[in-house]
């Protein structure tokens, strides 16, 4: 069996996708070691997961502002030798990197030491560190019709995004008493992922009366620090939570979504057939936000408003509550978004590629 390290730390966005590849590598009998990194949102993901081996890397961002460009290069070293001593002790097969700045160290380790590197690139619009990786990766995978220019081509894979093993679409009347939330009544989820989102939280929080009068309910994910309270009306619940740890009912439970656009939240949508509209983070790195979500909506499976049209998107979420037609055709579209969500390649070719580096000392 292959020994297979994922450098996937950072976010949620890039620590999901790590996760759901380690599900099914260690269930097909493979050890994976995940290297995260110290911020508090990679601690309580992965306190999820006791039967999945992390480790915390080294590294930071490269920016923004001329102090922190110039103390990412010497955090680069030390992360570059970090993950040598990781390579040591672990003696993986095969780097499988998802982005971020806990990816460059690992990488580079690898490719000095030999080991096959493998990066996975979830959003439209590739960030830095995919972008420098790629140029030495033995395989770069990417979102369907989306190419980096100078790489060989046969180095480049059509890939989707793993999605873990749990969220799957369930029963709304089940999912919603698992979350202690009303059984009846039109149901809307805000989330802005793993982070939260200041603007989305505020308009729920000015939307509150209007919520009452038309008797929809609301789970807001505030983010870390985020408020924790449930305002009641008669008709009308709703609920400020920090964060949520059982994300498929969150979606399931949901008639619809106001969300972020990153790849991961975009994944877990389709999986769960739950309409969305989408309101990019504006300063994303490369504006990949709002590329991901303009790619949903073409395909009719979410409604892409920009964050300075907020003022819309009251008009826009209780207009499509309203139309149970559109909300229909929107759940196809998820549906087929969902098919066609095939990773199983970056499984697969981890796996030969882990092979390959093992045959020469059997």
């Amino acid at each position: 069996m292959s020994r297979v390290l994922l450098a996937c730390g950072g976010t949620g966005g890039h620590l999901a996708p790590g996760i759901a590849l380690a599900q099914r590598l260690t269930e097909d009998g493979h050890e994976c070691l995940l290297v995260v990194s110290s911020k508090a949102v990679d601690a309580r993901m992965t306190s999820n997961y006791p039967r999945l081996s992390f480790v915390p890397g080294k590294g930071r961002g490269f920016g923004p502002g001329l102090v922190a460009k110039l103390l990412f290069f010497p955090a680069l070293l030390g992360a570059v030798w970090s993950s040598w001593r990781l390579l040591r002790r672990f003696r993986p097969d095969a780097l499988v990197c998802f982005g971020g700045f806990m990816s460059l160290g690992p990488a580079l380790a690898c490719r000095l030491s030999g080991i096959p590197v493998l990066v996975h690139e979830a959003n439209r619009r590739p960030g830095k560190a995919v972008r420098l990786i790629a140029r030495f990766a033995d395989s770069v995978h990417l979102p369907a019709g989306v190419r980096l220019p100078g790489l060989a081509a046969e180095r480049q894979h059509d890939s989707g995004y793993p999605v873990r093993a749990e969220i799957r679409p369930q029963a709304r009347d089940a999912a919603r008493r698992a979350l202690g939330l009303p059984a009846t009544g039109r149901l809307v989820l805000v989330t802005g992922g793993s982070q939260g989102a200041s603007s989305l939280n505020r308009w729920v929080e000015d939307n509150l009366e209007e919520f009452a009068i038309r008797g929809v309910h609301v789970l807001c994910l505030t983010g870390p620090g985020g408020r924790e309270d449930e305002v009641r009306a008669p008709q009308s619940s709703v609920k400020f939570v920090p964060f949520c740890h059982q994300m498929a009912m969150a979606y399931s439970a949901a008639d619809l979504a106001v969300t972020r656009a990153g790849a991961g939240t975009l994944a877990e949508l389709a999986t769960c057939r739950t309409p969305a509209v989408l309101v990019p983070y504006p300063r994303a790195a490369d504006d990949h936000q709002t590329a991901n979500a303009r790619q949903s909506e073409q395909a009719g499976a979410a409604i892409l408003l920009a964050e300075s049209d907020l003022a819309r998107l009251s008009t826009v979420v209780f207009d499509r509550l309203a139309d149970v037609a559109a909300l229909s055709v929107m759940r196809d579209a998820l549906a087929l978004a969902d098919a066609s969500n095939r990773w199983e390649e970056l499984a697969r070719e981890t796996l030969a590629l882990a092979g390959r580096r093992r045959t020469p000392a059997a």
